[in-house]
């Protein structure tokens, strides 16, 4: 009894801990180290304050967080919080995975929704709801400026009283922009610039600041787009004249310039005081105080003002902004809440303020100290002292759209084109006409899938069935009328016994996947909500309307073309080369065959230093230390590679990204290496002491007995390499060339699954490499009979 009596209290006491005890929240989060850091402090005071709650952070990189949120919402395991953004939350809120917020701020009267600055409020409802809850607010019109530089070039400081226009205006002198940025510009007697007069954070940063406050557009409509505008006049006219100040006028630095040539990025060279003005947003202010430091002798004095408005007095420009959403998922919803207002409440706002990381959303914050500098301000924090104006220019900002398409027609069909007007390859009027055309075809194409019927599984799967039975009875069916002995039965019994593991894992890790995707490609689905039938419309897009799969798919091809020839000749030069009878040989096999092992993406970054345009070891080698050399040759013949005549931008220019790459891919011929190695291993030696014997020389031995000797290996290595090399994705996901140089098959396919959640039209586009693949193996089977040499 005394037993019973135990266990019945040790079982009441788990209920209890199970219907009372502490509520654990999941908070998702893609705060940097210093941001990390206030959202834990403030964690640990939001649990002190709550003492049945405990929050458990969970941290993704900025790049990787909203693809995260959707494979986990797919996955059923979202997280009770999230951060969230006005450019990401519709995906989600559309497909019903975030928690409107309006009625439980109406239960909840106490909480002052009007303290919020309105603009950021607004942009993140959809269809009048609101989804997120702002945390900071960050104009992208702030200006930051060198005084030092200023006081050099006799110009007065900003007062916010300059304008824009299309050209300089000399006679308005500091109250013309473009004349200010003309006189703060210096270039050397070499020719080569000293300091620019003004970079913008990115390349279209200061084309957006440009067209809104000039009174342009590029969507009809920001949240249910139907028409594209980048062929407008407004657009066009602004993109060329920023493409002007950069190539022509060189008062702006390119982004080759900055990233490639200098190895730098513009707040980088602001603090080098190589960029007398730079806009951004108030996010670059902690770094500058670091990178300035008061008492360092290369300090000087800066402070912001904001962008220019155009002529006709109209000021517009980006803005950023974030806060956090409730998932729908949530089982703690009133807890969530809690939490929710805290981090996006006065405390944890006051902490961000105070460590200049990110403007708060709550007006009367961004107008008082710690924000603002005030008499309680730490010397080292002083710096903007004109913060104030990032409360002016709330009024100014202008929010990218925020549909659910528009990261997917950025990324595929906008940045690439862009990246080639900042590089000078083509026009803005050429770029932006070809981003209206593509893009408008994807945008139609994804506003027309939404009417689609519901998918039917059962026959779907009914259909996957046969299939299989099919291909069951293909194989089992010339063995029904063999008739076997009870002792080979047994023993058949005792061998699938043996491999019925691996027929289970067969089964359910690869057959079954890729009949699931088979279904999957006929469908048009996201994996969150229900999925809708496509019939044969997704293999039909990819050959009649999708242009990224014929481009993808050319890429891929030229570099397999070169590649695989190239990786089966050097790793047969370097098999010859390590077939030699020397001391140490197995430690130099080892050195050669280890790039192979090696981390691809540790690969690629190696490779990224040394394709640098100035002072990469690959440009040193051919155009020698100072820039003229002509090694070998190679300066005259790679110049259809440069721009302008000079060094070649390997991973930043379009036409020679590529064969970067391509040349990158000899970085793993060990593999092919080890595998001709041990075919030349196996060549039996009296071969070559017969031809030897008759005379033959070294160049006759290898012609005649070991390359018809070693073409089974070969032929392994061309089979492999052949596959692989239709599967690259690391290379050209890493380097992001401009354009669309190296949109390899399988990134095309990446983005669309895992950006645009095109979750069907991905596994057609899967299907499809399949059956190229398997095609180009059959014609290689086909074809070895006449050249690859076989014993029988």
């Amino acid at each position: 009894m005394r037993f019973f009596r135990a266990a019945l209290l040790v079982l009441f006491a788990s209920l209890a801990s199970g219907a009372f005890g502490d509520v654990e929240l999941r908070l998702s989060s893609w705060e940097g180290a210093e941001a990390l850091d206030i959202q834990r402090a403030a964690i640990q005071e939001f649990e002190k304050l709550h003492p049945g709650i405990t929050v458990r952070l969970e941290t993704v990189g900025f790049n990787d967080y909203f693809s995260k949120m959707l494979a986990m919402c797919a996955a059923n395991d979202a997280p009770d919080v999230g951060m969230m953004g006005f450019e990401r939350f519709m995906p989600l809120a559309r497909r019903g995975v975030l928690m409107p917020l309006d009625e439980i701020i109406q239960q909840t009267p106490e909480f002052q929704l009007e303290r919020y600055y309105k603009k950021i409020v607004d942009v993140h409802r959809l269809d009048g709801k609101l989804y997120v809850l702002p945390r900071d607010i960050a104009p992208m019109g702030l200006v930051y400026y060198n005084k030092r530089l200023f006081d050099q070039a006799r110009i007065p400081y900003p007062d916010g009283s300059w304008t824009w226009d299309f050209k300089e205006r000399p006679e308005l002198k500091e109250k013309d922009f473009l004349w200010v940025m003309h006189q703060l510009t210096r270039i050397g007697p070499d020719g080569k610039t000293i300091h620019w007069g003004f970079s913008p954070g990115w390349a279209d940063l200061m084309a957006q600041s440009l067209v809104y406050s000039s009174g342009g557009k590029y969507l009809d409509n920001d949240q249910h787009p139907k028409k594209l505008l980048f062929s407008s006049e407004a657009v066009e006219r602004c993109y060329t004249f920023e493409a002007d100040l950069m190539l022509k006028q060189k008062w702006i630095p390119t982004p080759t310039e900055i990233t490639t040539a200098l190895q730098s990025n513009t707040s980088q060279l602001f603090t080098q005081q190589k960029i007398a003005m730079m806009e951004g947003g108030i996010w670059e202010v902690p770094n500058l105080r670091k990178a300035i430091p008061r008492d360092s002798p290369d300090a000087f004095d800066w402070d912001i003002a904001l962008f220019p408005a155009y002529k006709d007095g109209t000021r517009a420009f980006p803005s950023g902004g974030s806060g956090y959403s409730i998932f729908a998922g949530t089982k703690h919803l009133k807890e969530a809440w809690e939490l929710v207002q805290f981090l996006a409440g006065p405390e944890t706002l006051k902490r961000v303020a105070a460590a200049g990381l990110a403007q708060p959303a709550i007006r009367d914050l961004a107008r008082s100290e710690p924000w603002l500098v005030g008499p309680n301000t730490p010397p080292d924090k002083k710096f903007p002292p004109s913060r104030q104006i990032t409360d002016e220019a709330v009024q100014y900002v202008h929010f990218a759209p925020s549909s659910e398409f528009w990261p997917d027609l950025q990324s595929d069909f906008i940045n690439p084109r862009l990246d080639e007007i900042w590089n000078g390859e083509h026009t803005a009027k050429e770029m932006l006409s070809q981003i209206d055309r593509e893009a408008q075809q994807r945008l139609d194409q994804m506003n027309t899938q939404e009417d689609l019927p519901p998918f039917n599984w059962t026959i779907g799967l009914m259909g996957a069935g046969a299939i299989l039975f099919a291909i069951l009875g293909v194989v089992y069916w010339p063995e029904r009328k063999r008739k076997f002995t009870r002792r080979q039965k047994e023993a058949s019994i005792s061998a699938y016994k043996f491999l019925l593991p691996w027929l289970i894992g067969t089964a359910v890790l690869v057959v079954g996947p890729m009949l699931f995707s088979f279904l999957t490609s006929w469908a048009d689905w996201d994996i969150i909500t229900p999925a809708k039938g496509r019939g044969a419309q997704n293999y039909v897009e990819a050959f009649t309307q999708d242009p990224r799969f014929w481009l993808s798919l050319k890429v891929s091809a030229i570099y397999t073309l070169f590649s695989v020839p190239l990786g089966i000749v050097g790793s047969l030069l370097l098999a010859l080369l390590l077939n030699v009878k020397v001391r140490g040989m197995q430690l130099f096999r080892t050195i050669f065959y280890l790039p192979s092992l090696a981390s691809l993406v540790a690969g690629v970054l190696i490779w990224k230093r040394l394709f640098q345009t100035d002072g990469g070891l690959v440009n040193t080698i051919i155009y020698g230390s100072t820039g003229k050399g002509n090694f070998l040759g190679l300066a005259h013949t790679l110049e259809p590679l440069t721009t302008n005549g000079g060094q070649v931008n390997w991973l930043g220019s379009e036409k020679a990204a590529l064969p970067a790459l391509i040349i990158m891919s000899l970085w793993g011929i060990g593999g092919g290496m080890v595998i001709l190695l041990a075919g030349l291993q196996g060549i039996p030696e009296f071969y070559y002491e017969a031809a030897t014997l008759d005379g033959a020389n070294a160049w006759q031995r290898f012609r005649a007995v070991t390359l018809p000797l070693l073409t089974p290996a070969l032929f392994f290595v061309l089979v492999t390499g052949l596959i692989g090399s239709f599967q690259v994705f690391t290379q050209g996901y890493m380097i992001n060339a401009p354009g669309d140089s190296t949109l390899f098959y399988m990134l095309h396919l990446y983005r669309e699954a895992f950006t645009s959640l095109r979750m069907g039209y991905a596994a057609a586009l899967a299907w499809i490499l399949f059956f190229i693949i398997l095609a180009m193996t059959l014609i290689q089977f086909r074809l070895n009979k006449r050249w690859v040499y076989t014993e029988n």
